[in-house]
């Protein structure tokens, strides 16, 4: 419908609307009734994954400076976005798939949590 120029009924879109802004709490709280049942062995495999999971895209982001005709600005922003911690959608992909959602629940919940520090270095750096 986008194509052809023929506008979404309001009758239509403001459901679909609705249904796309309360995704995002759904995961959250999908994300903390996980957290409930995760044991303490996992903080330490979480702790790996919210250390390494900037580390590997910081990486790719600075060859990528290299080879790639990025300005300072664009560099910096594409940097930034590397060091982002792991996403909830993660999570639910794992929930849903059944490929040990308890460790991914850990990694996403550490990485949140200590992206206050990450992010602030990475701000710091690239400032």
């Amino acid at each position: 419908m986008n194509f052809s120029g023929v506008p979404v009924p309001d009758v239509v879109l403001l459901p679909i609307s609705l249904m796309g802004q309360i995704v995002i709490p759904l995961m959250l709280l999908s994300l903390g009734v996980r957290m409930l049942s995760v044991e303490m062995a996992h903080w330490k495999i979480g702790l790996i994954g919210a250390i390494v999971c900037p580390l590997s895209g910081i990486i790719p982001a600075l060859l990528a400076g290299y080879v790639l005709p990025l300005d300072e600005y664009q560099l910096g922003i594409l940097i930034l976005f590397s060091a982002l911690p792991p996403a909830v959608l993660n999570f639910l992909l794992s929930e849903r798939y059944n490929q040990r959602p308890e460790l991914v629940a850990s990694m996403v919940l550490i990485g949140n949590a200590l992206s206050v520090f990450t992010l602030t270095v990475v701000l710091w750096w690239r400032l």
